[in-house]
């Protein structure tokens, strides 16, 4: 390793990045929400599928690239061009440094870290998310009976977008797609619930549980994503457009002021 990669050493560090494999198992609740809720966080060109409907997974992941970790994120379905697909609006993660990033890096993938639970009992499991003290996800899933192995295509959305020094953006954001292609040895459909939590930074509570629409335990193998028509990129945002829902998937640093509370506390021993 080298601050200054070789040649051969990008060549192979491009050659996995080329060639990404992943296994892991996950529960899923998806659940209908309230249609005006998801046309204001959805950036144009993204655009409602009328479905009203919203997942939540959390998954453990073991790769070729970035370890073993658990995650669990919150989609918004969308469409962009007649392609449906979910709009990543929310992404959690815990383990360490290289599992964030290269989503982040690469994908534009809102992740941030947090503690991340995955439990089963017999056929029941429970998944939760906890950042900062509050927890934002409590997953619940009974699993029926294996249906069999299945295969199936998606597609995935995100935006990626660089912070300026100072506040904004540096340049226009970049509405990114792709296909993704699911293999699950193991696929058991049942019934479950899920109760999201939130905070200032993270306002997953804002999005109303109004109907539970399928919910789901399986074990799941994915390979190298492809390009959704002939480039990832899909669109390109205007800096000021997307500036507010950057902020929105970000923290807000407003609220992270420690140093007027140290300060204070520093004034009142005076």
């Amino acid at each position: 390793m080298s601050f200054r990669q070789s040649a051969e050493s990008i060549d192979r560090i491009n050659a996995t990045l080329a060639n990404k494999r992943l296994t892991g198992e996950r529960i899923e609740v998806a659940f209908r929400s309230d249609p005006d809720v998801i046309a204001t966080v959805l950036p144009a060109p993204l655009m409602p599928t009328g479905s009203g409907r919203v997942v939540v997974r959390v998954t453990r992941w073991v790769t070729n690239y970035c370890g073993a970790f658990t995650m669990a994120g919150l989609y918004v379905d969308s469409v962009h061009n007649g392609i449906e697909g979910e709009y990543i609006l929310a992404m959690f993660i815990d383990g360490y440094d290289p599992a964030l990033l290269i989503g982040r890096e690469g994908f534009g993938e809102p992740k941030k870290m947090a503690s991340i639970d995955l439990f089963r009992t017999q056929n029941s499991f429970v998944g939760t998310v906890d950042r900062m003290g509050t927890r934002l996800m409590t997953l619940h899933v009974d699993a029926g009976e294996d249906t069999g192995p299945a295969a199936g295509n998606g597609v995935l959305y995100s935006v990626k977008a660089t912070l300026a020094l100072g506040g904004g953006l540096q340049d226009d954001a970049l509405l990114l797609a792709q296909e993704v292609e699911v293999r699950s040895p193991q696929v058991r459909p049942g019934t479950g619930s899920v109760v999201l939590g939130g905070t200032a930074h993270d306002p997953l509570d804002e999005f109303p549980v109004l109907e539970v629409l399928s919910a789901s335990y399986a074990t799941s193998e994915m390979g190298q994503p492809r390009p959704v028509g002939d480039s990832y990129l899909q669109a390109v945002i205007p800096k000021e457009e997307f500036l507010p829902f950057h902020y929105g998937r970000l923290d807000d640093w407003s609220a992270h002021n420690a140093l007027d509370q140290h300060e204070n506390g520093l004034a009142g021993t005076v």
